[in-house]
């Protein structure tokens, strides 16, 4: 094994060269990779094979390639790729086709050869590969698309071969199908047709072909899905008119209670490919409009109770689509839209969306007020029909409404309602006085960690605002020893003792290091907002206390924070990554 690996090595020793002559890398870092090639090629080498050795060699080279291309772009050396990088991708080729050929049992490995000589244009390899695959996977229906797409940018026909005798192996696989007709469609728009051909002979000979493929679909795969992609993909080509009424025969029949067959249906009529023709054809935007409708409406009428809800949400989501188009159609759009969620309300089959969707429709309070109402009675967690319950009564400006909403909305909601309680407080604090205002953010702040952490930063602030900062201080010392305890509340505290005129540094440095006891064994920011406010005055600090010490103080902060946070590995490695980060003293105020 020592003669293979060092015989494997030798041709290595030109390309090391050229990487330290051109200095993309250093003499320890060519070293380090001839080190690690030399393990790669003592497992491939070894007397135990492993398929994920081959794996880890590949990954390893296909790394270095996009390390030396970094460097080129960095230090912009364009000299000698041929002598690099061609190299390495010859290696990694060489030990794809080994593998290939030791493992030949798997289809993936050999799939991520045949990208690799794609994408690095080794074309004579890859066709090779595709052979390889075929004849080793045939019973993987995959192989034989991925060999018709490599063999269709070169010979059309060859990739219809391919595919027809995929089908033979796999009668039931729906995307070769989809490949066979997309094949056809080409051949037909090529210029290399005998002479005599005309284009009307071309359309007969390929629409043959094409109804002999539905055909077949109808007989082998049970897809309406399927049908859907191949009669859009035949919608461009009027020759194929009767192929596609004959496919929306077959899932009229078949697949009656497919929602997406009906959805599919519809847009047709709308793109003016009206089943049944009507006698007299009419392309006016409403004509395509109204039969586009009627086909929605016989989708209501066909499909069954279970897939009804998504039957009516294609038609739904069809007419919000066409009314926020704006167009000349406007008016009727939203009158059936209208008519429709009315009618579905009626069936229970509305989600939030909708009512929110209906709620904006209507210019008419009252009638909007009415909607939320359903719409809650039908979805009493709702909270964004609360939320609109309560600017609906924002809007009428009814105070005492709108506190009785909210007490409903709270308690329906519970620990989800704090919205609602955002909602409530900007009103008071637009239209009612302090007393109020105050009580309101009183009860909020007792209330559960969900709502009263939320709350809590802005109602120091608001006191702070609308008192002063000892009263926001007297209130801050009582919230912040109370559970839930809240990490916002410390940083709004320590916001508003900066922007006093007269910093108190024994109250700036209170909620900082209130912070960390609270939050300090799993939260670094803590810390570093505890160690920035010390660097950001430290002036004053000295000035307050004559034995304060900055590095000190420092040094004492990450042992505390090292100390607090020794359980979390992950935050803790953050941490004194960003403690040791350099620092602009300048920026800080020194």
């Amino acid at each position: 094994m020592a003669e293979i690996v060092e015989r494997h090595m030798e041709p290595m020793t030109e390309e090391i060269e050229e990487m330290r002559r051109l200095k993309l890398f250093s003499i320890a870092e060519t070293k380090a990779i001839l080190k690690k090639r030399k393990h790669f090629e003592c497992k491939i080498n070894g007397v135990m094979k492993n398929i994920q050795d081959y794996k880890d060699y590949i990954q390893y080279e296909k790394t270095l390639l996009k390390d030396i291309k970094l460097r080129r772009n960095k230090l912009r050396i364009a000299e000698r790729k041929s002598g690099i990088e061609v190299k390495i991708l010859k290696r990694i080729k060489n030990l794809y086709e080994i593998a290939s050929q030791r493992f030949s049992h798997d289809f993936n490995f050999s799939l991520a050869y045949f990208k690799f000589c794609k994408e690095s244009n080794f074309n004579q390899a890859a066709s090779l590969v595709v052979q390889n695959m075929i004849k080793n996977f045939a019973h993987i229906a995959d192989v034989w698309q991925v060999a018709a797409a490599w063999h269709m940018k070169r010979d059309i026909k060859q990739a219809l071969s391919v595919i027809h005798k995929g089908l033979t192996i796999h009668p039931s696989c729906q995307y070769l199908y989809i490949e066979a007709i997309q094949l056809e469609l080409l051949t037909r728009e090529k210029d290399d047709w005998p002479n005599n051909v005309e284009i009307q002979n071309r359309d007969e000979i390929c629409y043959k072909k094409i109804e002999t493929y539905v055909d077949t679909i109808f007989q082998n795969v049970d897809s309406y899905s399927c049908l859907i992609n191949v009669i859009n993909m035949l919608e461009p080509y009027s020759f194929t008119k009767n192929i596609q009424h004959k496919i929306i025969e077959h899932m009229m029949y078949k697949y009656r209670n497919e929602p997406e067959v009906w959805q599919t249906l519809a847009e047709r009529e709308k793109e003016g490919q009206h089943y049944p023709v009507p006698e007299e054809l009419r392309t006016s935007t409403k004509f395509r409009l109204t039969k586009c409708l009627e086909k929605f409406e016989m989708g209501l009428s066909s499909v069954s109770s279970e897939k009804k809800p998504t039957m009516w949400m294609l038609y739904l989501d069809f007419l919000i689509d066409r009314y926020q188009q704006k167009d000349v159609s406007n008016n009727m759009i939203k009158n059936t839209l209208i008519q429709k969620l009315e009618q579905a309300n009626k069936e229970s089959v509305l989600t939030e969306r909708y009512y929110i969707i209906w709620a904006k429709l209507l210019s008419d309070e009252n009638r909007v007020l009415e909607i939320v109402e359903r719409g809650l009675k039908a979805l009493p967690k709702s909270v964004e029909l609360w939320k609109l319950k309560l600017k609906c009564m924002v809007m009428k400006d009814d105070t005492n409404a709108l506190n009785m909403a909210f007490k409903q909305g709270h308690l329906a909601l519970r620990e989800n309602s704090a919205p609602l309680w955002q909602l409530l407080i900007r009103y008071h604090i637009l239209s009612s006085p302090n007393e109020i205002i105050e009580a309101v953010y009183r009860d909020a702040v007792r209330q559960v960690e969900q709502i009263a952490n939320l709350i809590k930063p802005d109602y120091i602030e608001w006191i702070a605002l609308n008192k002063d900062i000892q009263k926001a201080r007297e209130i801050y010392k009582t919230l912040s020893i109370t559970p839930p305890y809240c990490k916002e509340l410390h940083a709004k505290m320590a916001k508003l003792e900066m922007t006093e005129q007269d910093i108190s540094i024994k109250e700036l440095e209170r909620p900082l290091k209130l912070a960390c006891e609270q939050f300090g064994n799993k939260d670094a920011d803590v810390w570093i907002n505890l160690r920035d406010c010390y660097l950001q005055h430290h002036q004053l600090f000295e000035d307050t206390y004559p034995t304060f010490d900055i590095n000190n103080k420092i040094q004492q902060i990450r042992r505390e924070a090292e100390q607090a946070l020794k359980d979390n590995v992950i935050m803790l490695a953050d941490f004194i990554n960003r403690y040791d980060m350099p620092i602009n003293f300048d920026a800080r105020g020194k």
